[in-house]
C-alpha cells in the first residue's frame, strides 16, 4: 500500500482526469482507496452487503461529480462522498425497515473469523457514533486526526480527543473478560 501522500497525490490526478472525460482513471481511485471507502461505509453500516453498495455508489458519485472537486485533500474528499453515502442509505433503510440493520454471515464462513468479527463488532457497537467512526477512520483507513476531522466537520482536537475515549472503552470493553 502506497503512503497517504502518494494516495493523495494519485488520486487528485485521477479526479481531475476523470472531469477531463476519461472515466476510467475511476479504476485508479478503486485500487487505491477502495478498503478505505468500504471501511467508512461499513463504520457508519454495521452491514457488509450495505458497505458495498455504499462503495459503489461512492465511486459511482465521484464518477458524476469529479468536475465539482476543488482541490485539496482528495482522499478526504473521496471519504467525504463515502460517508455521505452510507449516511443516506441510514436513512433509506431506516424509512423502509425500522429496526432491522443485522446481516447474518454468509454460508461456508469459517466459524473462528465469524466469532472474532462478532467481538469486534460488538466492541465497536460499545462506543458513541462519533467515537466508532473516529476509531474505524483512524485505525482501518489510517487517517490523520486532522482528515478526520475534515471528514466529520469537527475539529482536529476534538477527533483526537473522540479517538483516545473510544481506545479507552475499546480497552475496558475487552477488559471485561470478552476476547479481543
Amino acid at each position: 500500500m502506497l503512503p497517504s501522500p502518494a494516495v493523495n497525490l494519485l488520486c487528485e490526478k485521477a479526479i481531475k482526469a476523470i472531469a477531463a472525460g476519461k472515466p476510467e482513471e475511476i479504476g485508479v481511485i478503486y485500487d487505491h482507496t477502495y478498503r478505505l471507502i468500504y471501511s467508512v461505509a461499513y463504520g457508519v453500516l454495521q452491514n457488509h452487503g450495505d458497505a458495498e453498495d455504499a462503495a459503489q455508489e461512492t465511486l459511482c458519485e465521484i464518477l458524476r461529480c469529479a468536475s465539482s472537486y476543488q482541490g485539496g485533500s482528495a482522499k478526504g474528499w473521496i471519504l467525504s462522498i463515502a460517508r455521505h453515502k452510507a449516511l443516506d442509505a441510514v436513512k433509506k433503510k431506516s424509512r423502509l425497515l425500522p429496526g432491522v440493520m443485522e446481516e447474518f454471515p454468509a454460508e461456508g464462513t469459517p466459524k473462528d473469523m465469524v466469532e472474532e468479527a462478532v467481538i469486534c463488532l460488538d466492541a465497536l457497537n460499545s462506543l458513541g457514533e462519533t467515537e466508532r467512526e473516529v476509531v474505524i477512520l483512524r485505525v482501518y483507513c489510517k487517517c490523520r486526526h486532522k482528515e478526520i476531522a475534515s471528514l466529520l466537520g469537527i475539529t482536529a482536537a476534538s477527533a483526537e480527543k473522540h479517538y483516545q475515549r473510544g481506545l479507552e472503552k475499546l480497552r475496558s470493553y475487552y477488559g471485561e473478560g470478552r476476547k479481543p
